[in-house]
């Protein structure tokens, strides 16, 4: 079983380093190319511009999951700096365990804004309805609570399977 985590864990990371990536590497050429052709040509494609501004959104929330995955997210912990060296661990998890609710919560609302972006919008963004762009959002912050449990669970573990 343990296996089976540990090629998942390392799919996953696969997966999220390839989109990052490849989201990178689409803002780059699609900014670039919209430059060249409005200096050049006066003339560029009108999607070009609302999709850099949804791309800046999915590098923003990609980024996100990999700095949870590779513990070096933004962490303001007070505590930690005054408490006593052996209730360090307990501090640690219950810091994560609220953390995890937090972006649970932020998953659930996310979840709903694009379930009803599904439901009424009709914008569409380079030919595809926003609510898959907005996607992003839910789907993001769910694998952070996952982390974020998952180290409540097995604080001195990266993340799951490893």
């Amino acid at each position: 079983m343990t296996r089976f985590f540990a090629g998942f864990a390392r799919s996953v990371r696969w997966l999220e380093d390839g989109l990052l990536i490849g989201v990178f590497a689409a803002m780059l050429l699609l900014a670039g190319a919209q430059i060249v052709m409005r200096n050049f040509f006066d003339a560029g494609f009108a999607w070009i511009d609302p999709l850099l501004r949804v791309l800046v959104l999915w590098i923003a929330m990609l980024g996100a999951v990999t700095a949870t995955r590779e513990d070096r997210h933004i962490s303001i912990d007070v505590l930690s700096r005054f408490a006593p060296p052996k209730f360090l661990p307990l501090l640690k998890r219950i810091i994560a365990l609220a953390t995890s609710l937090i972006c649970g919560l932020l998953a659930w609302h996310t979840f709903r804004f694009v379930r009803d972006e599904y439901a009424w919008s009709d914008v569409e963004i380079a030919g595809l309805p926003v609510w898959i762009w907005q996607s992003i959002l839910p789907l993001g912050f769910a694998l952070m609570t996952w982390r974020f449990l998952f180290a409540v669970v097995f604080p001195a573990r990266a993340e799951p399977g490893t």
